[in-house]
């Protein structure tokens, strides 16, 4: 396959030459290919001229370049070759339909022009389909203040597929830094799902209408509906958000491939790595192997859902994304339900209050395990703070930076280790954590009214 080798090997060098003068010719000789030959070549495996990759990059970095806010448009024009800043700004508009002066505006708006990665696959004989998209990035989860399944998996899959998003921005944008989620169906069964996203609906469609992307979620059908929907999104470069199992109990998985005709998918969550959730080893990719899917967790309760992204919407302005996402904290803050049974916003934080002070239990672990799994809603907080800050609202920020300060507090009351269990056999040393979360739902009550 040394076509595709010298393909690859092109793209890479005209990576790491972006700045440099580029022809068809230079990339041709550089590759030791013909320079006619070549052209052909790259066209049809990539649908694009040599000349139109190159300058795609180059505009897409400098579009990276403009957002950071560290350079003016005429520093970037002649750093990318273009001989006056009328000409970039031109071509600028043309591939974003935004001009570079308002990039880092409505940056997130925008798509990117990612490298390209060649891959061939084959099959043939007795094998069985098999398909991946690799170097997804994943989850780092030994950052401790950034945990959400769901906000990752959102973060993942843009990423692979051109996006430059990051855990933050993400995580205010979509409504999850706003959200609390609360149910126990009895006095002895905790939920310790609380915190998963299947509990507030609306921000699933939200988060990605916002980054201007098309979602469609599927609850779980029959194994061969959801093995093609899985399948031909894969086949088309695009990984899958699954909610609710796959991997035993998480909130949210990334599909990034599949073997054996679909009856084997591979992804990433980090409850692969935990035996007592998934036993399966891990593929020779890294990403985790899952026979069975369509089972277990995914099947109970009719929770399960596959989040297929169908393409590019229209994009909105950032002035349009704010309006729109202080609309939905408003409701995650003050609507007593979103989903049937489950307490949301300011009645969550009453229902986890009363819970703790009034039920009894023999076994500390369930109640702990609640609480812990509860710290990540809180714990999110904290990304509001810049989000209010960025779009002129310090009132706001100012009151979520009270918030996030109590929402630290909680995790010096009872911390993350099971370590403070003696606490749920008195009442009284319950209290101050209850107290906080009083705090905290007081202070979000005096936010909504301002928004």
């Amino acid at each position: 396959m040394s076509w595709i080798e010298k393909i690859q090997e092109a793209v890479d060098y005209i990576e790491n030459n972006l700045l440099e003068e580029l022809s068809a010719e230079v990339i041709g000789k550089a590759i030791k290919y013909s320079s006619s030959s070549f052209q052909n070549l790259f066209s049809a495996i990539t649908g694009y001229s040599v000349m139109e990759y190159v300058r795609f990059r180059r505009l897409s970095c400098a579009a990276d370049e403009l957002i950071g806010g560290r350079v003016t448009v005429t520093e970037i024009a002649f750093k990318y070759g273009y001989d006056t800043v009328e000409a970039f700004s031109k071509a600028f508009k043309r591939l974003f339909r935004c001009a570079p002066s308002r990039i880092a505006i409505s940056g997130l708006n925008n798509f990117r022009f990612a490298p390209i990665s060649i891959q061939i696959s084959i099959s043939g004989g007795f094998s069985m389909r098999r398909n991946i998209i690799p170097n997804l990035q994943k989850v780092d989860w030994t950052d401790t203040k950034r945990q959400n399944e769901f906000v990752n998996s959102v973060v993942s899959t843009l990423n692979a597929i051109g996006e430059n998003l990051n855990y933050d921005d993400v995580c205010a944008v979509s409504g999850s830094a706003f959200r609390t989620s609360f149910s126990m169906p009895t006095a002895e069964l905790w939920n310790h799902g609380n915190y998963h996203v299947i509990h507030t609906p609306i921000i699933i469609e939200h988060i990605f209408r916002m980054l201007g992307y098309r979602v469609t979620p599927h609850v779980r059908g029959t194994y061969a509906i959801d093995k093609k929907l899985i399948m031909d999104s894969i086949d088309k470069g695009i990984p899958v958000i699954t909610l609710e199992g796959v991997i035993n109990c998480s909130d949210a998985c990334v599909i990034s491939g599949y073997d054996q005709d679909g009856d084997v998918l591979l992804g990433y969550n980090p409850f692969m790595y935990s035996e007592e959730d998934h036993k399966e080893e891990p593929d020779d990719t890294g990403y985790f192997r899952k026979s069975n899917w369509h089972d277990g967790f995914f099947a109970e309760g009719s929770k399960g859902r596959i989040l297929i992204i169908e393409g590019k919407g229209e994009g909105l302005s950032k002035e349009e994304i704010f309006a729109e996402t202080l609309k939905l904290i408003k409701r995650l803050i003050v609507e007593e339900y979103l989903t049937l049974g489950q307490y949301n916003g300011l009645a969550a934080h009453q229902a986890f209050v009363n819970a703790l002070m009034t039920y009894d239990w023999d076994d500390p672990f369930e109640p702990y395990l609640n609480v812990m799994c509860n710290y990540k809603q809180y714990l999110d907080r904290q990304y509001a703070v810049q989000f209010f800050y960025d779009n002129g609202r310090a009132d706001l920020a100012s009151i979520y930076e009270r918030i996030t300060r109590l929402s630290l507090e909680l995790e010096r009351l009872i911390p993350q280790d099971f370590s403070a269990a003696h606490l749920f056999g008195d009442k009284s040393s319950l209290k101050p954590y209850c107290n906080i979360l009083l705090e905290i739902s007081d202070l979000e009550s005096e936010a909504a009214k301002l928004m």
